[in-house]
């Protein structure tokens, strides 16, 4: 065997072995996160995500009066040399009112989040930690994943945020509050649902964060969120002062009405 059939051979063994490691870094990847809802640490733009393996983002910061985040459900996970791809519907977990387990309720079209690798990954652990800068893996992930609406200028940013009827936190006092729609899909299939909101209300008595702790799906989720968007407040107080504070609401759907309470 010449040198130049020696070397050709052992480039091809040497390129055989990267792909074949590069495989099972891929099968570790899809066997611990395939079909898991991932949060993300920034919010979803209008459309597929991009980031650096820093975690730092490529693509355009979002526009609007609100800002989106939570999760995605990863149904594809591929790897090559320079991209770990992600694809998949932003989603939450929630419980099933009749099996009392979690299902999956799908807000949106998939998506892609790809992260686009300065070199390949040559370990699950290696995978995992550039995984991290993008999504939140650690204990309280799945608190991240739900899905969460944020005002731009998010004004409750930093300060302290207290639980309505806790530690003498009295509750924000309800000024105004739009009902939500009903929505087409889940009035033509006749579907009724509760759909249970954490919210945060700001010192100004104006709704900041609108968080998803128990979706309904059929699109009454967002109808929800949309209204309690336009709900305004007297702010809650403690010790006789306005404070920013949280507290949960239940947006009921029945096939005759729907209201909040």
């Amino acid at each position: 065997m010449n040198r130049k059939a020696a070397f050709l051979l052992l480039a091809a063994s040497f390129l055989q072995a990267v792909v074949a490691h590069g495989e099972s870094v891929k099968d570790a990847l899809n066997h611990k996160y395939k079909k898991q809802v991932l949060g993300l640490r920034s919010p979803f733009p209008h459309g597929d995500l991009r980031f650096d393996s820093a975690g730092q983002a490529l693509h355009e910061r979002p526009a609007g009066s609100w800002l989106v985040y939570g999760g995605i459900y990863v149904e594809k996970l591929s790897l090559s040399s320079d991209t770990l791809r992600l694809e998949g519907p932003r989603g939450v977990l929630s419980q099933s009112n009749k099996e009392r387990k979690p299902v999956l309720i799908r807000m949106g079209k998939s998506l892609k989040v790809e992260i686009h690798l300065d070199q390949p990954l040559k370990s699950f652990e290696e995978a995992q930690a550039v995984l991290g800068r993008v999504f939140f893996l650690d204990a309280d992930a799945s608190e991240h994943a739900k899905p969460e609406f944020r005002r731009a200028d998010d004004s409750t940013s930093g300060e302290q945020i207290y639980h309505g009827g806790k530690d003498g936190t009295k509750f924000p006092k309800v000024l105004f509050t739009p009902e939500p729609e009903f929505s087409e899909e889940a009035r033509k299939a006749k579907f009724q649902g509760n759909v249970v909101l954490n919210i945060v209300v700001d010192k100004a008595g104006n709704v900041d964060r609108i968080k998803i702790e128990k979706a309904a799906g059929m699109g009454l989720d967002e109808n929800a969120v949309e209204s309690v968007k336009g709900w305004s407040f007297e702010p809650a107080t403690r010790n006789g002062q306005p404070v920013a504070a949280e507290m949960n609401v239940e947006v009921a759907f029945n096939l005759y009405s729907s209201h909040l309470h």
